[in-house]
């Protein structure tokens, strides 16, 4: 798919990949699929893209294939060193990313939500055991995506061992941390099905898919009311609907929200923000062109909008924060279009590393005017 001067499909919807093998190296160890094809092979409509399509979509730019070695010899008497080629340089980035996600959002989508259950009900030590024990299992998530989606045998071996050792870390400090605080078991029920919707997603081949984005959006969302649920030492019952669960921390600005009414409503707003982020970044990169995901879009970010608005002016929300949410509504149209609009008239679209920066200080906008609204 040309991404450089798209033809405008409406109706076009479906995550375009490059169909090329994951490591031109490894076809012949790759095994063959049903319809007699190697695995490496990936059907246009899977959503398992790879380096050269990456970089397509983000910069309208065409990896071309190497015709010569992917290491290039140095001519003799040079001083230069080797030139590495495109073969070379996917290999290094895929022994980056087997230890580390290369998605700009997901690094303040991990952080922004544990910090308001702190803003709301304060900091407790045993966040100290959680938090990283939190990171082990996003990491522990994307080590298994890895292996799960790679097509050939190294890809598998070189997701081996980062799957191994965030899975240990993961499994020790969740232990450690029942042990101080069983009352987080409880956290379970809301999480396990999330956590299973993106599992799910990642073994059939579609960790990029909208569901799967939301689900794994919404269960990182939650953790806000677990580090609140930390904050008040488990009390106000189970999942905070007990009967003193409005007398703990955290109130709204007219004071009518207290306790686990007050973190739940805030945690809504995260996890609206954060859901909204999804289809919002797709239409800017994946699903350029793609109107109904648009009109979903924007039309979900004014629905929020309004009911910020609504609550505002009831006092039960900080009339910053409605504000924040105007911005945000007329964000998911506006920059959208004009993403479009670059890409039709030849223009560099902006890149993702650009969206994540820009979804950082939105963030940060986000934070302030809950904690000092």
């Amino acid at each position: 798919m040309t991404q450089q001067r798209p033809s405008d499909p409406a109706d076009r919807h479906v995550e375009y990949v490059s169909g090329l093998p994951e490591d031109p190296a490894e076809t012949a160890d790759a095994p063959a699929s049903a319809e007699g094809t190697p695995r490496g092979h990936i059907p246009y409509q899977q959503s398992r893209p790879g380096p050269e399509d990456d970089r397509l979509l983000a910069t309208g730019e065409p990896v071309r294939a190497s015709s010569g070695s992917a290491d290039r010899p140095v001519p003799t008497g040079s001083t230069s060193r080797p030139v590495r080629g495109p073969q070379s340089q996917q290999r290094a980035q895929a022994d980056r990313r087997a230890w580390m996600p290369d998605q700009h959002g997901a690094h303040y989508m991990l952080l922004l939500p544990p910090i308001m259950g702190w803003v709301v009900g304060g900091f407790s030590w045993v966040n100290l055991l959680f938090i990283p024990a939190w990171l082990g299992a996003y990491l522990t998530y994307w080590a298994w995506s890895q292996w799960a989606r790679a097509r050939s045998p190294r890809r598998r071996a070189l997701a081996l061992p980062p799957l191994a050792i965030y899975t240990s870390w993961t499994a020790l400090l969740g232990i450690v941390t029942l042990a101080v605080a069983p009352y987080l078991l409880q956290w379970a029920v809301p999480l396990t099905p999330l956590f299973a919707v993106a599992l799910w997603e990642a073994w059939r081949g579609r960790e990029r898919s909208l569901l799967s984005g939301l689900a794994a959006t919404a269960a990182a969302s939650l953790i806000s009311a677990v580090t609140y649920s930390l904050a008040v030492g488990g009390r106000g019952g189970f999942l905070g609907l007990g009967p003193d669960a409005t007398s703990l921390p955290g109130t709204s600005p007219n004071g009518e929200l207290t306790g686990w009414p007050w973190m739940w409503l805030v945690t809504a707003f995260t996890t609206a923000y954060f859901c909204s982020t999804v289809p919002y970044i797709k239409s800017m990169i994946r699903e350029r062109f793609n109107r109904p995901l648009l009109a979903g879009t924007a039309a979900w970010h004014g629905l929020v909008a309004a009911a910020a608005v609504w609550l505002a002016t009831g006092g039960f929300l900080p009339w910053a924060h409605a504000v924040l949410w105007v911005v945000l509504a007329v964000r998911s149209a506006g920059i959208p279009l004009w993403q479009w609009h670059l890409v039709r008239t030849g223009q560099t679209p902006l890149r993702p590393k650009v969206m994540g920066v820009t979804e950082i200080v939105f963030c940060l906008f986000f934070l302030l005017t809950i904690a000092f609204g």
